[in-house]
């Protein structure tokens, strides 16, 4: 009991204390701000952590940091009734230290030729949105007993997140149109056939289970939901400034398997 008292404080500092962070920074002097920016032409291990604190404008700020709190208080609810509090901990750990460390080491090596800029909370924001998946198939674990359908039901979830990133590109080129419709189909008959086994169990069950359906669903629909706001058409702010798509991406699938790898483990 006590190491799961520990666990939650844990969490909730961690919830709190980044969007203060980021807060904290945004006041700083543009030079302090400047030069806690990540560098593809400054290998500063520093930097490559404290860049996703910094921000360009107030509705960047904003943005971020409201979407982590509603996407931390999401997993903090689904995982504490799934009883998995300290795979939640250890995958926020993972998405807020390791993940900015690990990308923009790749980012600088793959623009090692140009000099580019690399800040914002987005980056791990896109991780913890990728920890939904997991999360919500922990979280249901009980009303999908068998292996085949949590398997099913986790490759609709990815199919159908593959098919929400295609669909702002459908019509720049026939191989995104195609790379949609495929992923979108294959997506949306497996969640049909398993949403079939939810509603099914949920009319057998009683009121707590038919509850806890009902909340799985919804936080599906806010994740499909914000992932149109990750991955956007326009990449270019009227600010001018330009979102790092390549970071959405990374974020996104990292949250999704360190997610699966130390909340979802178990469950298969």
């Amino acid at each position: 009991m006590q190491l799961k008292k520990s666990v939650d404080l844990i969490t909730w500092l961690l919830l709190i204390a980044i969007p203060i962070l980021c807060i904290i920074t945004f006041l700083l002097p543009m030079d302090v701000q400047d030069a806690l920016k990540a560098r593809t032409d400054n290998w500063n291990l520093l930097t490559f952590l404290t860049s996703v604190f910094v921000h360009g404008s107030i509705e960047h700020l904003l943005g971020n940091i409201v979407t982590f709190g509603l996407f931390g208080f999401l997993l903090y609810i689904i995982n504490k009734k799934s009883n998995r509090e300290k795979f939640l901990l250890y995958s926020l750990l993972l998405v807020i230290i390791l993940l900015p460390i690990i990308y923009n080491i790749v980012f600088a090596l793959v623009f090692s030729h140009q000099s580019i800029v690399s800040f914002g909370l987005s980056l791990v924001v896109g991780g913890v949105i990728g920890l939904v998946v997991p999360s919500v198939i922990v979280f249901l674990r009980d009303e999908l007993k068998r292996t085949l359908d949590l398997v099913l039901f986790s490759s609709s979830l990815l199919f159908l997140t593959a098919s929400t990133i295609a669909f702002p590109y459908v019509w720049s080129a026939l191989y995104n149109l195609t790379v949609f419709v495929t992923t979108f189909s294959i997506g949306l008959v497996l969640f049909l056939k398993e949403l079939g086994i939810l509603i099914n169990f949920a009319r057998k069950s009683g009121k707590e289970y038919r509850n806890k359906i009902i909340i799985a669903i919804l936080i599906i629909v806010v994740y499909f939901v914000s992932l149109f706001s990750l991955f956007p058409t326009s990449i270019v702010l009227s600010q001018g400034n330009i979102v790092n798509i390549f970071a959405h991406y990374f974020g996104l699938f990292f949250g999704i398997i360190t997610g699966i790898y130390t909340i979802g483990y178990k469950t298969f």
